[in-house]
């Protein structure tokens, strides 16, 4: 299952992404892990990224499941 993120810092600034699969937390660190899956004329192409967040500096971290496709 994939999921949509968003969090906000301190600041105001906002961000958000999907196709968020891994969370990995560390003391004050949340690391987000995912792929993006782009097709190609013959393929699909996988860009994997990975997204550190220090907890001191974001006033909330929000994960929600992203709906399925079916086929």
């Amino acid at each position: 299952m994939r999921y949509f993120y968003e969090y906000k810092y301190k600041n105001g600034s906002k961000f958000g992404g999907h196709n968020l699969e891994n969370i990995i937390t560390k003391e004050n660190i949340i690391i987000l892990k995912g792929v993006d899956i782009m097709p190609t004329y013959y393929d699909e192409k996988y860009h994997h990224w990975t997204q550190t967040i220090d907890t001191n500096k974001i006033e909330y971290l929000k994960i929600e499941p992203m709906k399925e496709v079916e086929e």
